[in-house]
């Protein structure tokens, strides 16, 4: 059996740092990773969120060249910017937004099999609420969440290497699960388990997160090379379009069609990992010479690099003006950067990703209930420090999974025709998750020990109670979703449902412990009465 031979001292101090480090973040930590999973199927949450959405996947190749002829001589004809993003699997709506110079951004969903414009719910859903969340907090003022975030992200990596350093034998833990043992075993059994079960993705998630947010954390390090110019890093990073000042008016037919095809084939030449295809087109300055097209691939999904191809072409010369052919250190960027957003079409990785962010949570709150149980004596009054971890603790796992089955039970409930009343239909449905959160956090300050328990048995009928307003409202039970060919909605559905039934099972183990309290509270009272009594 693997032991890791290292001696004593520097183990104690391992531990010391695991569990102080641990306590300091883990809170938050969880909050990261139980938004990172739900983030993993965000455009999956979207249609849950959005019903108008649920339209069947788009068949065959799309045309831009189409759907920019129809812009062009129609509501976008004097759009400075227009940009069309391409139907897909897991977003069967195509999208469009435009802007006149000065304007503010039209954006319009549309059904490509019907070529009409889609009015979706008014709801920050998936990719607005739980991804921007996930690597921010939605703490906005100077960049403060990015810092939180990153932080939490550096201190996972201390955790998992003085974790590694704890573990005398390391394969051992990895197969050690005692359920029936006391609940400080068996804690400690399966914070072990969910730590080691994934933790090459406990590794990567952290380290890719902070790498994709570098120029926040470390911007001296790439402007140092361009004496502190910021516009000249970025046109040496991500390329750049040199626009005359003075271009002359122009119209004309944009060969959209032409331009793409162009690209692709250029793309395909250098290409390692499958045939590059067109997700988004976007044109400049349309009606002046200094027009061009961008064509990217964002996330090219028989590949894992996430904007590793992106060129646009001048419309009036034809010639590549700007292109980000990746060198060695861009390709490595675009490959961890597309390693952490999963934007590629393979659904095991997927549910992989999923799994691994639930046992980062799993890791996270099983390591602070042993802390607090290991710091539990019989019969003894517990600190104020562990009643305080207690209910933050509570408050941030059982509180936030509450929170985001409240979330989705509003979203139901609110009529889509809602104005949330007058603060949007969206910000309503974000006021009710923090809403129902700092009501968990109040409730465990009050309830202690018997919170997990009691959120536990609240988040079984909320995800219940999901599903059966999708039901009623859209007509979608699972049944129903899986003829249609919605998987993305029967596969939410179950999942709530399997969410229900290990909050449930949750709540049962953790009853036992209750009685156990109640009996050891019981016998304490007696004890006491019986001293006072010989006195």
């Amino acid at each position: 059996m693997f032991k890791l031979n290292i001696s004593n001292d520097f183990r104690a101090s391992m531990t010391w740092v695991h569990t102080w480090v641990g306590i300091g973040v883990s809170c938050l930590l969880f909050v990261i990773f139980w938004t990172g999973s739900l983030t993993v199927f965000d455009k999956e949450i979207d249609l849950w969120m959005k019903p108008e959405m649920r339209v069947e996947a788009p068949q065959g190749s799309f045309s831009f060249q189409a759907k920019f002829d129809e812009l062009l001589a129609g509501e976008a004809r004097n759009a400075s910017t227009l940009a069309v993003a391409a139907p897909s699997e897991r977003m069967p709506l195509g999208f469009y937004y435009w802007r006149e110079k000065g304007g503010d951004n039209i954006d319009v969903y549309f059904n490509a099999a019907t070529n009409a414009p889609v009015g979706v719910t008014e709801s920050y859903a998936g990719t607005r609420f739980f991804y921007p969340f996930h690597y921010m907090l939605h703490i906005h003022p100077l960049g403060i969440g990015y810092w939180v975030v990153g932080f939490c992200a550096m201190a996972t990596l201390v955790l998992i290497v003085s974790g590694i350093f704890i573990h005398r034998k390391i394969v051992a833990d990895f197969f050690t699960f005692r359920p029936k043992k006391a609940l400080r075993r068996s804690t400690l059994d399966l914070h072990n388990m969910s730590s080691l079960m994934a933790l090459p993705l406990h590794i990567l998630f952290p380290l890719t997160g902070l790498m994709i947010f570098f120029s926040v954390y470390l911007p001296w390090s790439s402007l140092v090379l361009f004496h502190g110019n910021e516009l000249k890093r970025n046109e040496a990073v991500y390329g750049s379009v040199k626009s005359d000042p003075h271009g002359r008016p122009r119209s004309g037919y944009v060969d959209v069609e032409g331009i793409v095809r162009q690209v692709e084939e250029a793309w395909a030449t250098r290409s390692s990992g499958g045939h590059p295809k067109a997700d988004t087109v976007r044109l400049w300055d349309q009606s002046d010479t200094n027009a061009a097209l961008e064509v990217v691939d964002y996330f090219n999904s028989r590949a894992v690099s996430m904007n590793k191809y992106r060129t646009t072409v001048s419309i009036v010369t034809g010639e590549v003006i700007a292109d980000a052919e990746p060198g060695n250190a861009r390709s490595t960027f675009s490959w961890l950067a597309g390693a952490h957003y999963i934007g590629f079409d393979n659904w095991t990785l997927r549910w992989l990703y999923f799994a691994g962010g639930l046992l980062g949570s799993l890791m996270v709150a099983s390591g602070l209930m042993f802390w607090i149980h290991a710091r539990i004596r019989k019969g003894a009054i517990e600190p104020r420090s562990v009643r305080m971890v207690r209910a933050l603790t509570a408050g941030s796992v059982t509180g936030i999974i509450l929170a985001s089955g409240g979330y989705l039970v509003a979203n139901r409930l609110i009529p889509a025709a809602s104005d949330g009343f007058g603060i949007g239909r969206a910000n309503f449905e974000v006021l009710i998750f923090y809403i129902v959160w700092i009501g968990a956090f109040i409730h465990a300050g009050f309830r202690g020990r018997f919170a997990w328990r009691e959120q536990c048995l609240a988040i079984a009928p909320v995800a219940v109670l999901a599903v059966l307003l999708n039901w009623i409202t859209t007509g979608d039970h699972p049944i129903a979703a899986a003829l249609q060919g919605l998987t993305q909605i029967w596969s939410m559905d179950l999942t709530l449902l399997a969410g229900a039934g290990v909050a449930l099972f949750a709540a049962a183990k953790t009853k036992v412990k209750a009685e156990e309290i109640k009996k050891a509270q019981r016998e304490i009272g007696a004890d006491m009465l019986e001293k006072s009594h010989t006195e």
